[in-house]
């Protein structure tokens, strides 16, 4: 054999020993070197917890307004002080090319009952009166059936539906187009069913007397007051109450309702409703609502402290066990009460403050978490709907169920 080939053989083979050696090193080497694990932070956790859940409400949103037809819908989600989603589709009526906008007015309906009861709230921080303060006292035309009925009722009584009046009293009269001070008169006639404190039953009329009382109490109108303590402190640009300042506007969302099982019609905006300012007569757009539900959330303790909002927002009185409520948030919820102005739920463990509107060709939503610092408000120029009624407990169940 060949000297010179004899030797490259041994070369090759003593290389193929040290490479074999070295990977055996390398190996044993990393087997000794831990694997680095990739681990998210908390706050990377809840951002893409917040991610995915809305994520899904648009999807259900953008799915349930189209299978719905509705004309309009506008929503805004605040997390921790910030708008973390807004979404505004539609038109402000139908037939026409007038989109709507995150200035566009909408009634707002029963969520008027909030802005009353935060009103009243920080006068009472002002020490103007009393939420235990006898409505009889501090509006002495004040006058029901039974004059011992009347000298018990509170504040508190009409701001949380505990006056003792039968549910929705005199809502034939505010149908009828009453004035508010007809409407006020006519208290005297309305059926007495309980002892205040004791029983919710819902109400308008009475609840609108805190107007009355606002007044005595700083001489000046409520729609003044709520003005200068709520919609310019907070710089609501659109908020205004009442049938004129809705319609000063052209950007305004026309009421629609039902024309057929899938379609929809404008109808005219009715000022019946607006004679109870406190209960129905808030107008505001999606940039107004959002501001609201910040202040709710406590974002500007300047001007609604927390003693205020802990204080409307603080269970009076449990609601009926047959009530709707119960059916649109189960399961998971274990008490529905009312506040002042303010619905209070323990929902899987958590209180949820909410409110709904209904007037003729509007359904508004509010709802929100304090402990979690996140909320929603929904804004809708449609009848009774679906996507209002069920987009409040949608949205907070699958922050919870994805949490």
């Amino acid at each position: 054999m060949n000297t010179r080939w004899i030797v490259s053989l041994l070369w090759v083979t003593l290389l193929m020993t040290a490479c074999a050696q070295d990977n055996q090193d390398t190996t044993q080497l990393t087997k000794k070197i831990p694997v680095a694990k990739i681990e998210m932070t908390a706050e990377q956790l809840e951002a893409q917890h917040l991610k995915s859940v809305l994520a899904k409400f648009q999807d259900y949103v953008e799915i349930t307004m189209d299978t719905l037809n509705l004309p309009s819908v506008a929503y805004a989600i605040v997390k921790d002080g910030k708008v973390v989603q807004q979404y505004v589709s539609g038109s402000r009526r139908l037939g026409t090319k007038d989109s709507i906008d995150e200035n566009t007015i909408f009634r707002t309906a029963s969520i008027s009952k909030s802005f009353a009861a935060v009103l009243a709230s920080v006068l009472v921080d002002r020490g103007l009166f009393d939420w235990e303060d006898s409505v009889k006292v501090l509006e002495p035309s004040f006058r029901l059936k039974s004059s011992s009925h009347t000298k018990k009722i509170t504040v508190r009584h009409i701001l949380s539906h505990t006056s003792g009046l039968r549910k929705y009293a005199l809502s034939r009269t505010i149908q009828a187009g009453k004035s508010p001070r007809e409407i006020f008169k006519t208290l005297r006639d309305a059926t007495i069913e309980d002892k205040p404190g004791e029983v919710y039953a819902y109400q308008n009329a009475i609840y609108s007397v805190i107007s009355n009382i606002v007044k005595r109490k700083t001489g000046h109108s409520y729609e003044t007051m709520v003005d200068s303590l709520i919609f310019e402190p907070l710089g609501m640009p659109n908020a205004c109450i009442g049938y004129k300042g809705m319609m000063a506007t052209d950007n305004h969302a026309s009421p629609h309702i039902k024309k057929n099982d899938s379609t929809w019609r404008a109808v005219d905006v009715r000022t019946k409703w607006y004679n109870v300012p406190p209960a129905a007569g808030v107008n505001a757009s999606l940039a107004d609502m959002t501001i609201w539900l910040k202040a709710m959330l406590g974002e500007y303790p300047e001007v609604i402290s927390k003693q205020a909002l802990a204080d409307v927002f603080k269970p009076n009185i449990p609601m009926n066990e047959d009530s709707d409520y119960y059916e649109n948030w189960a399961p998971g919820i274990t008490q529905a009460s009312y506040g002042m102005g303010w619905r209070s739920f323990d929902f899987r463990g958590h209180q949820i403050v909410y409110h709904g509107g209904w007037v003729r060709g509007y359904r508004p939503e509010m709802g929100f978490c304090p402990k979690e610092n996140i909320g929603l408000v929904l804004l809708t120029n449609s009848n009774k709907n679906n996507l209002s009624t069920f987009c409040t407990p949608t949205f907070f169940k699958l922050y919870f169920e994805e949490k």
